[in-house]
């Protein structure tokens, strides 16, 4: 029953954390600059190019950019790989926060831009989630172009 209690306080914390996170890798792309991750999640199997059986397997690819680093740091401890949809609600809700997601709400694969900052200086952002035929699994990607 405490459980129950602490739960809630402990899945708004981890929210924030991400919200955190994710605001400072979007808010650090300067000008004219892109920077991507990709958040790859496969359950009930292991990615193609990974041989071995496993329930499920994660990987973020980062391109050694230190605040999206962070952000995948959070992804791979905290992140779904059996419900790969929740990181990208998740993700529109911190960066849109008057998007209003129902929690019914089930996406399977999808495209969303996204502006954030203000309109002298911030980032247009593209998160996209699509099953990859390539490496297996589905893949989340995160693209902030900074204006």
């Amino acid at each position: 029953m405490l459980a129950c209690g602490i739960y809630p306080v402990a899945a708004a914390a981890q929210s924030t954390e991400f919200c955190d996170v994710l605001r400072a890798f979007v808010g650090s792309v300067k000008p004219d600059e892109t920077r991507q991750l990709v958040f790859r999640t496969s359950w009930g199997a292991n990615f193609k190019d990974t041989p071995g059986a496993v329930l499920f397997a994660k990987r973020c690819e980062h391109g050694d950019y230190p605040a999206a680093k962070n952000v995948c740091s959070y992804l791979m401890e905290h992140a779904s790989a059996e419900f790969a949809a929740v990181a990208v609600k998740k993700a529109i809700v911190c960066l849109s926060p008057a998007s209003n997601l129902d929690e019914q709400l089930t996406i399977n694969s999808a495209s969303f831009s996204i502006y954030y900052g203000t309109q002298e200086r911030g980032a247009l952002v593209d998160i996209s989630l699509s099953e990859d035929n390539k490496v297996g699994g589905m893949a989340l990607k995160l693209v902030a172009a900074g204006y």
